[in-house]
């Protein structure tokens, strides 16, 4: 169990950002006797995934809607997974957008400069599709 400055060190964000997602709930830390905050190991997965999240522009309501949809055991209410993958389809035809507005420009670099963007992206384009083709089964 780690107090919130620990928290706050080891994942560099601040306390009032860690104060802040407990008020909304995508903390849930327990009290002790003397009325600390202590945050288990999930804590950090958690703070993983906004991270990631937050990383792909998507706004902090959505974010938690998609922590919660990942928490919930056994139940799995279906409007919820439905919002989540539109959310991934609105991600990916960003990201397809993205790819026009860059494609005049990639077309400038030479092959050295192209091939260090296609390694970079390789690997993780390869993922994604495993895991989209996985889920899809």
């Amino acid at each position: 169990m780690y107090r919130i400055g620990e928290i706050a060190k080891l994942k560099n964000i601040s306390k009032r950002t860690i104060d802040y997602y407990t008020q909304i709930g995508l903390l849930n830390p327990i009290r002790t006797d003397s009325n600390y905050r202590m945050y288990g190991e999930e804590c950090f997965q958690i703070l993983d995934l906004v991270d990631h999240y937050k990383n792909l522009n998507m706004p902090l309501e959505e974010i938690k809607a998609s922590i919660e949809l990942i928490k919930s055991d056994n139940y799995i209410d279906k409007q919820k997974v439905e919002r989540h993958f539109e959310q991934i389809a609105s991600f990916m035809q960003h990201l397809k957008e993205e790819i026009t507005v860059m494609e005049p420009i990639l077309q400038k670099l030479n092959n050295q400069q192209k091939e260090v963007l296609v390694n970079k992206l390789s690997s993780q384009g390869i993922t994604l599709a495993q895991t989209l083709l996985l889920l899809f089964r």
